[in-house]
């Protein structure tokens, strides 16, 4: 294993979905969706950037196509760039790259890795307890873990996403299946907004701890 933990390819598939997801992320929460309303709405960026986003109200005729809007064209385009990555990165899962074992993202579909990862947890508790974070070598599993959950959300939210690509109506309601799709969209989105807050606030404090742990991850290292 290299002295980062992370052979180079891993490090730059890291940084580019880091990227990519919090630019999804952030357009997701701000676009303006092109979707036939009962009630007309005005754009969420329209006091924010008039030309990221529909200006006007969605038209409430069924039949009246919804134009797209750029923050909206943004949002697939990133989508499928994620996917991408994503699909790039299990690729590498079935490689032998240190770090890149898919093994490593699931330690909890294995009894080894269900004590490893039961034990980390244990000895980072002990350690919040006293206002610190546990050195690197302590939380390895757990780190990794966090990874594949969130490797998890986005292969959930690209699924959920192609199918809204292809079945969303621009010309009238939403079907009931839609719906729950797009429910389940938005609720893996919550899911990796609290899994990625949580896991840039731990580089934050290992960082600060004197863990060094940016030089784990950073690509050009």
């Amino acid at each position: 294993m290299s002295d980062q933990g992370f052979a180079k390819p891993i490090r730059m598939l890291h940084s580019l979905l880091a990227i990519c997801m919090l630019a999804q992320l952030a357009i997701g929460e701000l676009m303006d969706v092109p979707e036939v309303e009962a009630v007309p709405s005005a754009s969420n960026l329209s006091w924010i950037i008039p030309v990221y986003a529909h200006e006007g109200p969605h038209p409430a005729i069924p039949g009246t196509p919804v134009e797209e809007t750029l923050g909206f064209e943004m949002h697939e385009f990133l989508g499928l760039s994620i996917a991408a990555l994503i699909l790039l990165r299990i690729m590498l899962s079935m490689t032998s790259l240190p770090g890149a074992n898919w093994r490593e993202l699931v330690p909890w579909a294995s009894a080894a890795g269900r004590k490893q990862l039961g034990d980390e947890i244990k000895t980072q508790l002990a350690d919040w307890k006293q206002g610190k974070l546990a050195p690197l070598e302590d939380g390895e599993t757990l780190a990794r873990c966090v990874h594949g959950f969130i490797l998890l959300a986005g292969v959930i939210m690209g699924a959920t996403g192609t199918i809204l690509f292809f079945g969303w109506s621009r010309t009238a309601p939403q079907t009931d299946i839609i719906e729950l799709i797009a429910s389940t969209h938005e609720v893996v989105v919550g899911g990796l907004e609290a899994l990625l807050g949580a896991h840039v606030l731990a580089v934050i404090l290992h960082q600060r701890q004197g863990h060094n742990i940016i030089a784990r991850i950073k690509p050009t290292a």
